[in-house]
């Protein structure tokens, strides 16, 4: 299992987990991380993608209580 080197590798990965205009919500990215042979827990990628991605790489929309991710356009 691979580990981040640093906030612009993990951003970067985390961007290339999403497809056009497709809304996820954290455990699917979590689990498209992981697929692509990084090792990462839910808590951290949330922690990570709320402080350093939401307005600047990431919108985030309530849709039935569950927050979903998409990217900026």
């Amino acid at each position: 299992m691979k580990k981040f080197g640093n906030a612009a590798d993990k951003i970067n990965v985390i961007l290339s987990v999403f497809n056009d205009d497709e809304c996820l919500k954290i455990n699917d990215i979590v689990s498209r991380v992981k697929d692509r042979g990084y090792r990462v827990k839910d808590a951290h990628l949330r922690m990570f993608i709320y402080y350093n991605m939401i307005y600047k790489h990431l919108k985030k929309e309530e849709i039935n209580g569950t927050n979903r991710y998409s990217i900026l356009t």
